[in-house]
């Protein structure tokens, strides 16, 4: 369980890491469909793949926002350190007020329930995407999904949608980062000029930054995620944003610079 406190102006943050699911390298090379796998693997060199879970949780004016909820309870082994890093923060599963799913892959909404299916965070609200609702919906339909239908269908009354732009709490606005999924988004913390740009699944491995246009194996629109990857990416270096990534290594902080047309991550110290 790892756990990264900062604060953006009076908007209180923390970086919790659901875990650290490392994979091995032919699986990571596999997940780019468009590039030679003899150039993936030359990039990703001697370095560890990248593996890292980075769950954001916001307290904004008393408001108390997960973004996202890892594995959970039932997740492979390994997983489960979000609830004990907010556990460590003094924050029981029943003090979220809201959970924010930037998008409905596996590895960022399985922990909605506890193992007795049980909600994980029983007082919460659930934000999202429109189009990732939609989405979801109609893909887990024509797959036979009635595990996931089931679920969210019961939750339904919980849920509101909101698009780009949108306030979800005072200082924390929704981020339109489509092509991942159809609703992926982030969040934009902002205070007292101050900034943080939760840019979730926007890349994978640290090696993409050298390589835009590599489509990731689970995009939904690999060449609408290349564009939003490159407008997100210039933002981020335009305007020297702190920036978080899911699946950078602990805590996935740092800053995009741009040196003619190439990125480069620094991540903080």
């Amino acid at each position: 369980m790892s756990v990264y406190q900062l604060t953006i102006g009076d908007i209180e943050c923390a970086v919790l890491q659901e875990g650290a699911a490392f994979m091995d390298r032919d699986s990571v090379i596999a997940r780019y469909p468009n590039a030679d796998p003899a150039e993936v693997a030359a990039a990703l060199g001697g370095n560890e793949p990248s593996g890292s879970l980075n769950l954001l949780y916001v307290n904004s004016g008393g408001t108390r926002i997960l973004a996202d909820v890892g594995f959970g309870e039932t997740g492979p082994p390994g997983m489960g350190g979000v609830l004990r890093g907010l556990a460590s923060l003094g924050i029981a599963p029943a003090d979220i007020d809201i959970v924010y799913l930037t998008h409905f892959h596996g590895d960022h909404i399985a922990g909605l329930c506890n193992a007795d299916g049980s909600l994980a965070y029983p007082n919460a609200r659930y934000v999202t995407m429109q189009a990732e609702w939609d989405e979801w919906m109609a893909r887990w339909q024509a797959a036979s999904d009635d595990q996931n239908l089931e679920r969210f269908r019961g939750l339904r009354d919980r849920f509101s949608f909101v698009a780009a732009g949108d306030e979800v709490a005072p200082g924390v606005t929704v981020v339109d980062l489509v092509g991942h999924t159809q609703g992926h988004s982030g969040l934009l913390v902002e205070a007292d000029g101050k900034w943080l740009l939760h840019v979730v699944d926007l890349l994978h491995q640290a090696f993409q930054f050298d390589h835009l246009d590599w489509h990731f194996g689970f995009d939904s629109d690999g060449a609408l995620a290349v564009e939003t990857r490159r407008r997100t990416l210039q933002r981020c270096a335009d305007e020297e944003l702190l920036t978080l990534f899911y699946h950078l290594d602990f805590p996935g902080l740092g800053k995009v610079e741009k040196d003619g047309e190439i990125f480069a991550w620094k991540p903080i110290n």
